[in-house]
């Protein structure tokens, strides 16, 4: 009777969990926490000094007031974005003023929700998912970049809806959602390599003979899905340009894309470029401008096109690469890689009470370092622009090594068998 009544216990116990955990339940708390800290920022900018809202933010109601006006919202000094951002957030003029920061929490909720629905059609049970979902409902540093008005949700949110709708297999709704995301943000055409080396026989469930020349290799791997997805995704990217060129002109083209190529920031940020950047922005010595893209290329190619079968996985290490290599990388960008953490967190086999604990000690360790010169640097007016750099080589030298111990303990799971999804996740690895 005493086992009996034990194994009882238990029963209730794990579904009073599952109770206490459901998805509704994170969804409300996510939406509180982004609610509080909305109402904080709103405090603090009218109280202190230091200002919660970002910068950007401002630039972003800045641009959209110009645009409300019939100008280009390049005449606001410093965005460089596409006017397709300045033109959503125009209710921020006419109607609230944190209008586009409650669109960004939207775009963070919409992050959860996707990423709960993939983690379920993968094949964990409701439960399960909910836990990992928390890791982005409930973290204090996405709801803090969303609710200081940064767009960046908005790219996860995108980029994630990308991954639904191909489990799903519907590629053509996919390829829309894509070519909207690299108008957004052009860093997400990193990604179109994965996605085409996704849209295989696996994924369509096509049966073909064997492959014995290279000719038939080579239809095979240029077919049909592939080409209309670059068809349908291309074509939506290069229409809504059209629109944006139509309206503003070379200054679209310049402050959207060619900037991002050729600038040359010397302001302090995580990037091992910067002192090179910083100690060059006066004169042509120093590196070619194009020079510090080369090294993100090879890790983008090869991961991009290893992994492309398990696709969350390989957006994930795609993104890291690139955000540690990038000549330009602030907090910001590691929202990049975080919308991806909790799926690629349910399929590894890292320990991670020891050595996950481990790489994100060094993550914050090495980034509190640098934080603490940057503060003498912006507050005391104390000269640390080298030992702002030599931090950052040992936030970098971190990212590499964190990067190395996810591929290393990754475990691979193609998402696609003979065009069904293939649910590998049958049990809840957080226990």
């Amino acid at each position: 009777m005493s086992s009996r009544l034990l194994d009882s216990l238990r029963l209730q116990a794990q579904h009073l969990l599952k109770q206490q955990f459901s998805f509704s339940t994170l969804l409300w708390a996510g939406v509180l926490l982004r609610l509080v800290m909305l109402v904080y920022g709103e405090w603090q900018d009218a109280t202190m000094q230091v200002k919660y809202t970002d910068v950007d933010y401002r630039v972003f109601t800045d641009a959209a007031r110009f645009c409300l006006a019939g100008q280009s919202p390049y005449e606001r000094a410093t965005y460089r974005y596409t006017p397709l951002l300045a033109l959503l957030l125009t209710p921020n003029i006419w109607l609230l003023n944190a209008f586009g920061k409650l669109l960004f929490v939207g775009g963070d909720l919409v992050v959860g929700y996707t990423t709960h629905r993939l983690l379920t059609l993968r094949g964990l049970d409701s439960a399960a998912a909910t836990r990992w979902t928390a890791l982005w409902m409930l973290n204090p540093f996405v709801a803090t970049i969303s609710t200081r008005g940064n767009a960046e949700s908005l790219l996860g949110a995108l980029v994630l809806l990308v991954l639904y709708l191909l489990a799903r297999r519907r590629d053509v709704a996919a390829a829309v959602v894509f070519g909207i995301a690299v108008q957004l943000k052009f860093y997400p055409i990193i990604y179109a390599l994965p996605f085409w080396c996704l849209l295989d026989d696996a994924y369509t469930g096509t049966r073909r003979e064997p492959v014995r020349h290279l000719a038939d290799q080579v239809r095979r791997f240029f077919s049909w899905p592939r080409i209309r997805f670059g068809l349908v995704s291309g074509g939506v990217f290069l229409a809504l340009s059209a629109a944006m060129y139509a309206l503003y002109g070379w200054d679209y083209l310049e402050h959207t894309y060619l900037y991002h190529v050729t600038r040359r920031d010397h302001r302090h940020n995580f990037s091992v470029w910067f002192y090179q950047m910083y100690i060059t922005s006066y004169t042509e010595a120093g590196a070619p401008k194009l020079l510090a893209f080369l090294p993100q290329l090879l890790p983008i190619v090869v991961l991009g096109a290893g992994y492309a079968k398990d696709p969350a996985f390989a957006l994930f290490a795609q993104t890291f690469a690139f955000v540690a290599f990038n000549k330009v990388c602030t907090s910001q960008y590691f929202m990049w890689y975080l919308c991806f953490l909790p799926l690629v967190l349910a399929s590894t086999r890292l320990h991670l009470l020891w050595r996950g604990a481990a790489m994100f000690g060094a993550w914050v360790a090495t980034q509190g370092a640098w934080l603490a010169y940057a503060y003498q640097l912006e507050f005391l007016g104390r000269n640390t622009f080298y030992e702002l750099w030599l931090a950052g080589i040992a936030f970098f030298l971190a990212n590499i090594w964190i990067l190395v111990e996810f591929v290393r303990h990754h475990e691979y799971a193609p998402w696609f068998r003979n065009g069904h999804l293939n649910k590998v996740w049958g049990t809840d690895k957080t226990a």
